[in-house]
This record gives C-alpha cells, structure tokens and sequence, in this order.
C-alpha cells in the first residue's frame, strides 16, 4: 500500500460558482427586460384604444344632440343644447346622454359599478378625463369644429389623444 498518494477531490470553487452565477443572471436579465417592456407596451395600447373609444363617444354624443334638434317639432336650431360648449370646455356623460360645462379642468370619468360604463355620475375614477370643445368655424354659422382631448397616465407619463371633426348644419 502507497500511503503518499494525495487524494484530490474536484468540484467547484467559490469563483467558478460566483462566475457560473454571473453568467446565469446575464443570460436571463434581457429576457426579462423584454418581456418587462412588453408588459408596458400591451398596457399603452389598451389604454390608447380605450382612448380612442372615449374620444369618438364625444364625437358622436355631439353628433346626437345635433340631430336631435333636427327631430324635434318644431325643429330647434342645430345647436340648441350644445350650444354651452362652444369655447368652452364640458364633460360628456353618454350613458346618461348629458353634458356639463367644466368650470376649470375637466373632472376624469367614472367606471360604473353595474355594467363598467364610463360616465360622470358615479362609480370608481376611471384615470381617462374627457374634454370636449366646440369652436364656430369663422365665416359660416353652419359650421362648428368639434374638438376632443382624452387625457390620462399610463406607466407613470401623462399621455393624452386628441380627435377632431367638423360638423355641418346639413339640413
């Protein structure tokens, strides 16, 4: 029996360990970056649908109240109602078919609690402020620009989307 023969053991040393560990964390951190931004950008787009949404209810509240008028017998004048918004800013409440004009910023819409309707009435804030804005178009009295703002926060930056149409007199 040789008793000078040196036993060695191989494993792993506390650097290798700390290298394998490095690289480990390396490797899964852009993953995760990705997938991080992802995640912001999905929550961006449902927001700016929704958005767009909102935005095109003001659109066609104002389209309504026009024709309404139009209906009504006798007949109104075509902005009878709506008239208050023009220069001005109001907050539409479609489910309610009401407006109000704001008298400094705009309150953010609610989410009702039965059937989650944007309005102004009650529920919980919704984080979206709708601002609507009506503006003659100079030289003709059969022509407004309706203006809409949507504004709200999305990953910590304020965002806001902004549809505008003109509508006519058309009777």
């Amino acid at each position: 029996m040789n008793m000078n023969r040196q036993t060695t053991t191989s494993g792993f040393t506390l650097i290798e360990t700390m290298v394998a560990i490095s690289i480990l964390l390396i490797s899964l951190a852009g993953p995760m970056a990705i997938a991080s931004r992802s995640l912001i950008s999905a929550y961006y787009a449902r927001d700016q649908i929704t958005a767009f949404y909102l935005a095109q209810e003001g659109i066609e509240y104002i389209r309504a109240k026009r024709d309404q008028n139009y209906l009504a017998t006798p007949a109104n004048s075509w902005l009878t109602g709506i008239d208050n918004c023009i220069d001005a800013s109001c907050n539409v409440d479609f489910p309610n078919f009401s407006h109000a004009v704001c008298s400094s910023a705009c309150a953010p819409l609610l989410i009702s609690d039965e059937g989650g309707l944007y309005n102004t009435a009650s529920g919980k804030p919704s984080g979206f402020t709708r601002t609507v804005t009506l503006t003659r178009v100079s030289g003709t009295s059969d022509e407004v620009i309706a203006k809409v703002t949507i504004s709200w926060v999305s990953a910590g930056i304020n965002r806001s989307f902004q549809l505008t149409e003109n509508l006519f007199n058309w009777i």
